[in-house]
């Protein structure tokens, strides 16, 4: 995943992806909605998990409780992460397939 700045590059990725799912809007708004809410809450899941992660390298012992969980939080931003960018690709692939290849290929 690449460390913490695996992470930050996770969080700005899926605020990118964010945007792609609203453009993807412009072709097919019902699916675009759905899956656009869907990838929402997989954004909050990650940000929220990042956000986990950070509190748990803080050097104060009374937040070292979060530390422990450090594993599945780094599991949990990487499983939103992964269905964000399926989300988003299977939306291009339906709505816009001229566009697929070369988002997958980025992606």
């Amino acid at each position: 995943m690449g460390a913490y700045d695996g992470l930050r590059r996770m969080r700005a990725n899926a605020d990118l992806m964010l945007v792609l799912a609203a453009h993807a809007a412009d072709w097919n708004f019902e699916e675009a909605t759905i899956v656009g809410e869907r990838m929402r809450r997989d954004a909050l899941r990650l940000r929220r998990a990042v956000w986990k992660i950070e509190v748990g390298f803080l050097p104060l012992t009374m937040l070292r409780q979060f530390y422990i969980g450090t594993p599945f939080q780094i599991q949990e931003a990487a499983a939103a992460y992964y269905l964000m960018r399926q989300r988003l690709l299977a939306l291009y692939a339906a709505t816009h397939a001229g566009r697929y290849p070369a988002l997958a290929a980025v992606l």
